[in-house]
């Protein structure tokens, strides 16, 4: 550092806030001061925050399977690529442990500048994983399913993972629902003090409600986690008083809704004939804020035809998000993306950004330089 001027704390601060998160991790190395600067828990919060904002610090994340026959399991791949869609956008495939290797099916869930995944077969494996700095940490299995006795007579667990503002921690729930007793143990992960609790709350469900099916996608917003159900309510879990509220979509709002993030709260995106619609709750209302094409009737897709089972079919991509600019982004099935501009009634074709074909999962996530201050895999 010897021959530069020295700049004020402030503005170095400045600058380091405008920076990506691999550019930090690689500054942290010049001196004890800039890696005091970075390190600093004030300034990843602050950092974190202000990529929120950026889209440019924003990522798509994808995960392909693919069926082992002979193991009788699934491979799992995740691509990530920027959220900010263009010509020169690249696909980058991120490192995963091993282990995941030996499931059936993996769910990614993002918050916060972290990545949580599950996977899940006879038993299941919980990783939280920041994909900028390539670290991960293993999170040992609930309470609840240690007691191999009693989890015989459970479904599938769900899964959820927030950020906690109030208590500054980061949270996944677990929800075991029993079968055949109708009712369901809650428990609660502390990221922070690296422990299971079980809580005294009840999940919704009935003995003839579908509410403990849900879609694989979730919304965490503000300490709250919101999951679809089959049956189109909006399951919520709130981290500050650790209780669960439904809000029922109607069936006026269109076919097969799905839940998604827009700007700072949810919405649900739904079909009606050949149009989409994206749905928000205002003051316990749902307002259709937006009506655009199908993917189907905008550009139009070949008949497919499937000579081992005769079966005839069209493929259709899947929609993604709402960009800040109110674009459509969506990914087509052959595994390019498409962007749609909703005020000009045009559309982008990005065809030299691959992703595999057939993605299970996504999730949308911000670059952090979030360590936790716990012991990493």
């Amino acid at each position: 550092m010897d021959g530069l001027p020295h700049l004020p704390g402030d503005i170095v601060n400045s600058i380091f806030f405008k920076l990506p998160v691999k550019s930090l991790t690689r500054f942290k190395s010049c001196c004890k001061s800039w890696y005091g600067c970075i390190d600093d828990a004030d300034f990843i919060k602050s950092h974190l925050h202000k990529s929120s904002i950026d889209i440019s610090r924003k990522k798509i994340v994808l995960v392909n399977s693919i069926l082992q026959h002979r193991e009788g399991t699934r491979k799992f791949k995740i691509v990530s690529t920027e959220a900010s869609i263009n010509a020169d956008s690249k696909v980058v495939y991120l490192n995963i442990p091993e282990y995941f290797s030996d499931y059936f099916s993996l769910q990614v869930f993002s918050c916060s500048g972290l990545i949580f995944m599950t996977s899940y077969d006879l038993g299941y494996c919980m990783t939280l994983f920041n994909p900028v700095v390539g670290k991960y940490k293993l999170i040992q299995n609930s309470l609840f399913s240690q007691n191999t006795k009693t989890n015989r007579c459970s479904t599938s667990p769900i899964f959820g993972f927030a950020y906690d503002f109030v208590a500054e921690d980061y949270k996944v729930i677990c929800v075991h629902y029993l079968i055949n007793k109708y009712f369901n143990v809650v428990e609660v992960y502390s990221v922070k003090n690296q422990c299971w609790r079980a809580i005294h709350n009840t999940f919704p469900v009935s003995p003839d409600s579908y509410n403990q099916y849900l879609c694989s996608n979730q919304v965490s917003l503000n300490g709250v986690i919101h999951r679809m159900s089959y049956n189109r309510a909006v399951i919520s879990f709130h981290l500050v008083d650790e209780k669960f509220t439904v809000t029922v979509v109607p069936k006026t709002c269109g076919k097969q809704p799905t839940l998604h993030v827009l700007g700072d709260g949810v919405c649900v995106f739904t079909t009606v004939g050949e149009e989409n619609l994206i749905w928000s709750l205002e003051k316990d209302r749902w307002n259709c804020i937006n009506k655009f094409p199908t993917l189907l009737s905008l550009i139009g897709m070949p008949i497919l035809y499937l000579p081992i089972r005769g079966i005839k079919y069209r493929p259709v991509g899947a929609f993604l998000f709402v960009k800040e600019n109110g674009n459509i982004l969506w990914r087509r099935h052959n595994g390019s993306f498409i962007e749609y501009d909703l005020r000009k009634n045009e559309y982008t074709e990005f065809k030299s950004i691959q992703v595999p074909p057939f993605v299970a999962n996504k999730a949308l996530y911000r670059e952090s330089l979030v360590s936790l201050k716990i012991s990493w895999d």
